[in-house]
């Protein structure tokens, strides 16, 4: 994604330019203001409460998710507001876990068969994701002073990018309980099409102005539709994009 690490770069840029030239303060009476801000979210595309297929966790690795994003409010008093934005993010993650009577579709190359099958796996996955969205959130403003900002409500997104891909190894496959076990030693899957295009959620921030229009900030998204589309799935599992986003943001 050489466009989005371009766009990324050149927001941080006119982001340090901007802070350099020195913008006088934000006056607290004013009714529309505009923020760029820059940011990465850590957190993982996650079922609510660990399934009893998932026995261990052995691995978690986030990746480097970058989010740019420009926002407008409009004041409606002293202290609240609405707001608006649009965001270009990504969310991704590697984990590998040890499963038990796992569901899953996969193309086994080394093992007592090959080809593709679908069963029930026990043994250990690694799964390697990352999605690229069009993020419009939606909020209502607090503003307690002139330093802090409190925002929440919705937000909706759409996936330009899918990627699920998986690893499989030292396990076996059943097709059906009653089914005798395939001895797996090596296979792959790639789930990347039943992704949803679509995502909502809701989602929780605050700021807090360390220099003149700078701020750091802290925003919690929460997704509230399964990752994964139903009707598609192998993986009996819902999961949901739970991230936390960190960065700076300049308003002007």
């Amino acid at each position: 994604m050489n466009i989005a690490r371009n766009a990324i770069l050149a927001a941080g840029c006119l982001l340090a330019a901007m802070t350099a030239n020195g913008a006088e303060q934000q006056p607290r009476n004013r009714k529309i203001g505009y923020e760029i801000g820059l940011g990465f979210n850590i957190g993982a595309m996650s079922p609510i409460g660990l399934p009893a297929e998932i026995r261990k966790i052995d691995s978690y690795q986030p990746k480097a998710n970058l989010s740019i994003d420009f926002a407008v409010s409009y004041m409606l008093s002293d202290k609240w507001g609405i707001g608006a934005g649009l965001c270009f993010e990504t969310k991704g993650m590697k984990t590998g876990v040890e499963v038990k009577d796992y569901h899953l579709k996969m193309n086994i190359e080394e093992g007592d068969e090959q080809g593709t099958r679908t069963g029930y796996f026990t043994g250990r996955i690694k799964n390697d994701t990352r999605v690229t969205y069009i993020t419009i959130p939606v909020n209502a403003v607090f503003r307690p002073d002139n330093d802090w900002k409190v925002e929440a409500g919705p937000y909706f997104s759409i996936a330009i990018d899918r990627s699920f891909l998986g690893d499989v190894s030292s396990g076996k496959m059943r097709e059906t309980p009653l089914h005798p076990a395939i001895g797996i030693s090596k296979a792959s899957y790639d789930y990347s099409d039943d992704i949803r295009h679509f995502d909502f959620g809701i989602g929780l921030g605050g700021s807090r102005r360390i220099y003149r229009g700078l701020s750091v900030r802290a925003d919690l998204k929460w997704g509230l539709l399964t990752v994964l589309d139903p009707s598609k799935r192998t993986i009996d599992m819902d999961t949901y994009n739970i991230y936390l986003n960190l960065g700076l943001s300049y308003a002007f």
